[in-house]
């Protein structure tokens, strides 16, 4: 099911995700995506500094300078002062991010550092990471199995063209379909879908939705270093490059997924401490268990992860950043353009983003019938009182949003009388 390559134990989420959709929920299960979720965002940090700090200072010959980002704003804003070149293109979009701030989504938050060398005196801008937020997370991993489920549906539907064909008389390649019959077609097939779902047949039929892109790491150099970039990734002796895929176009880089074998010593020598354990605690850890609980984690997590390593020119991330394809403005338009949003569909985000909302939330709350249910139609109302129910109970919601404020008490003189309402009082 939903494969998220960058995270270890990542075949016991798939697992719980994939029983869940179908509302099969197991007894512990919460605490199983709890643990997975939240150590996996905690270990992520390190080992992706770490292996930016090995082929960034392979490749620049002086170890880089780490710095912490927020929000999108302090990387852009870093960038436009420290240009590592310039031409008429760069001076134009330089000009008009100065003169047009609030166009460019600068207060985007982000979870991540970049990394910067010095160079002759002047700072130069080499390399970022970033960990996907848990609800980009739950949106594209719903996205993933949307795109699948309408694959299902279309493939039900031709299934039923066929069926029509047959009993007509007639090769399929001659069948003539009239629009509101492909609609109707269309729906059917989607019942057939649903009922799938709701009998649990679907679950052994789930592939493997693997998504790369959980943690990433951006490098900015020239076409001229590329083969110095894949010697530094080999020069590290855990890093293997899988693939490589050239984007054209507007957005214009190298995707390289690389196999990364985690440093396990130098993650058990990192338990979580202070500000994290604080939060592992409120979403329901035992604070005095976490450290053993961390442990055995890592012993028995996958030796290796997935890592997207973007490879981007100092122009093409300009236009990333602050130009022609600026990345905010993707995202919006991939939300936008939405083939596929029936009811199931809509259900698949919400269940997702319950999930990983959970994973969030106080306590370790047992689950034992999913409330999102994909064979269901809910109002947007229901899922929006489910999130806030993550962290207020029933009882705290009800009394704090429903109960009518305190009648005021008002005493009436002879002199003001209340009106008597059987009197009418002409205009």
């Amino acid at each position: 099911m939903l494969f998220l390559e960058s995270f270890v134990h990542r075949h016991e989420l798939a697992e719980v995700i994939r029983r869940w959709m179908v509302n099969r929920p197991e007894p512990g299960d919460v605490r199983r995506i709890k643990r997975v979720v939240n150590f996996n965002s905690y270990v992520a940090r390190i080992w992706l500094d770490h292996v930016a700090g090995e082929v960034l200072t392979t490749l620049f010959g002086a170890t880089p300078e780490r710095l912490p980002i927020r929000t999108k704003g302090q990387l852009k804003d870093f960038v436009v002062d420290h240009l590592a070149y310039t031409n008429s293109r760069i001076e134009e979009i330089c000009a008009r991010y100065r003169k047009f701030p609030e166009d460019y989504y600068r207060e985007t938050p982000i979870d991540g550092s970049y990394y910067v060398v010095d160079v002759g005196g002047t700072k130069r801008l080499v390399g970022t990471t970033r960990i996907k937020h848990f609800r980009r997370i739950a949106e594209k991993g719903a996205r993933r199995i949307i795109d699948f489920m309408l694959g299902r549906i279309r493939a039900n539907a031709d299934a039923l063209a066929d069926e029509r064909a047959r009993a007509l008389g007639v090769p399929r390649n001659l069948l003539t379909t009239a629009p509101e019959e492909m609609v109707k077609e269309f729906a059917h097939a989607e019942r057939r879908l649903v009922k799938s779902i709701k009998g649990g047949t679907i679950q052994s039929g789930l592939p493997v939705l693997a998504i790369p892109d959980v943690a990433g790491l951006k490098v900015i150099i020239e076409d001229s270093e590329y083969d110095r970039l894949l010697e530094a990734l080999r020069a590290t002796g855990h890093c293997q490059v899988l693939e490589a895929e050239r984007h054209r176009g507007l957005y214009n880089a190298v995707n390289l997924r690389v196999a990364f074998t985690i440093p396990r010593n130098i993650l058990a020598s990192c338990p979580p401490t202070g500000r994290y354990l604080r939060i592992l605690a409120f979403r329901g850890f035992d604070p005095e268990k976490v450290a053993a609980e961390y442990q055995e984690f890592l012993r028995t997590a996958e030796d290796a992860v997935i890592v997207e390593v973007i490879v981007s020119t100092f122009q093409e991330y300009m236009e990333s950043e602050i130009g022609r394809c600026m990345h905010e403005e993707r995202v919006l338009s991939q939300r936008a353009h939405r083939e596929y949003n029936s009811h199931v569909a809509m259900n698949v985000r919400w269940l997702m983003d319950y999930i990983l909302g959970l994973c969030r939330g106080p306590g370790m709350p047992e689950v034992t019938d999913v409330p999102i249910k994909l064979w269901v139609k809910y109002m947007p109302d229901t899922i929006e009182h489910l999130m806030r129910s993550l962290y207020l109970s029933d009882d705290v919601f009800f009394d704090t949003m429903i109960e009518p404020p305190p009648t005021p008490v008002t005493t009436y003189s002879p002199r003001s009388a209340p009106p008597d309402p059987s009197v009418v009082t002409p205009e």
